[in-house]
């Protein structure tokens, strides 16, 4: 099999099960640049055989090591593996910037995952001019769905080059702990006991909890209740704005969970929602549908475009009318049987080619396109890999 080196900051559950589905297609070794980094407290044994590698000497969990230290660790990684193909999940690290360049010096193509959207944040052309520059390095991309794959052909990136998904999660698993959950007794709890909408994200501004409880205490006259999980810096400012809901009693907020506890949690909730301002997948969508939820999904999410027929396989909402949302938590309540049967059968078909399986043949096609890409001159590539090692010592 094609010996591969991937980096990524740190192997969470959700990488883990695309790792082990590609290493039966791939030799893979996995690079952790940042394994200390708590950016997601996920805990975590790493259940794949593929071959895993850390990085050390960072003075800060959430930092690269100086730029000697990353040299000395890269180059001797990757004389000791001798990879075929290098592949990152983005582009901006210092530690990913060292190891495009490392990676040129020895010849070896590089694949790039990226979920990244052109709507994401305000562009400006001396920024994206540099992207362009620096995309040349790689020979093929990953992509997560629609909206970045065609991020990264406006930034002139091939066509031909681009396969997806990256944004995949175990959905036999999630529909497996939410049946599990759904056959245990209801909790006596009362928001859990009685049927509630589901929001799981971070507590940061771009989730739209501000937009989400809005809507929710203009529905409260209904019966249904709301349960957030999360954690982050917004913490105390949602908690304020529950209390002064109409009906503050019927919203639960509940830290971040592990996914044993996060699967039973989706398998005891009759509807997710998410109401990102900004969200360049919404892994947390996937979850949901996996677990066989409807969901209620802002057009600001990335996985929009690629999983939401609207009225079919969910709802979709601009999440800057709160009254719109409002409508839909009704209409979610008023959902028959059948209709809700029927919205989550469309939305597991949706999930077909959002697997850890379809990640891993896409995973490999891409190591295939970096090593036959005829079309990625090596002229273009050392101009990327020269702009990477130049940003790599900016602040």
């Amino acid at each position: 099999m094609i010996p591969v080196l991937l980096a990524l900051h740190r192997i969470g559950p959700y990488h883990d099960i695309r790792l082990s589905a590609a290493e039966r297609l791939l030799n893979l070794q996995v690079l952790e640049t940042r394994p200390d980094s708590q950016e997601y407290p996920w805990a975590i044994a790493p259940t794949g055989t593929y071959g895993r590698h850390q990085l050390t000497g960072a003075g800060d969990p959430e930092q690269d090591p100086a730029n000697p230290e990353l040299d000395r660790q890269i180059a001797a990684l990757l004389d000791q593996l001798q990879p075929a193909v290098v592949v990152t999940t983005g582009w901006a690290d210092r530690a990913y910037q060292r190891l495009i360049h490392q990676a040129d010096r020895r010849g070896i193509p590089l694949v790039l995952i990226s979920d990244s959207r052109e709507r994401d944040e305000p562009r400006r052309w001396a920024k994206e001019w540099i992207k362009r520059l620096l995309l040349l390095s790689y020979a093929a991309a990953l992509v997560a769905g629609s909206e970045s794959r065609a991020y990264l052909e406006r930034l002139g990136f091939a066509a031909s080059a681009i396969v997806q998904p990256w944004d995949v999660v175990d959905n036999r698993g999630f529909a497996a702990g939410a049946a599990r959950a759904r056959r245990q007794p209801v909790p006596d709890h009362p928001v859990l006991a009685r049927p509630h909408f589901l929001c799981v994200s971070r507590f940061v501004a771009k989730k739209n909890h501000a937009g989400l409880l809005a809507a929710y205490g203009a529905y409260q006259r209904q019966a249904w209740g709301l349960r957030l999980i999360g954690a982050g810096p917004l913490h105390a400012q949602i908690q304020a704005a529950v209390a002064q809901l109409p009906h503050p009693g019927r919203v639960l907020i509940d830290p971040f969970l592990q996914l044993e506890l996060l699967q039973e949690a989706y398998g005891q909730a009759a509807c997710f929602v998410l109401a990102s301002h900004s969200d360049q997948w919404g892994l947390v969508v996937n979850e949901a549908m996996a677990a066989g939820l409807p969901v209620i999904v802002s057009r600001n999410c990335g996985c929009c475009l690629d999983l939401i027929e609207a009225g079919a396989s969910g709802w979709s909402f601009d999440p800057a009318q709160p009254a719109a949302l409002t409508a839909l938590l009704q209409a979610a309540e008023a959902q028959s049987a059948q209709q809700r049967t029927s919205m989550v059968a469309a939305a597991h078909r949706k999930l077909e080619g959002f697997d850890p399986r379809s990640f891993a043949a896409a995973l490999a096609s891409a190591v295939a396109l970096a090593r036959t890409n005829t079309h990625h001159q090596h002229s273009r590539r050392r101009q990327g890999a020269l702009l990477a090692r130049l940003l790599s010592h900016q602040p």
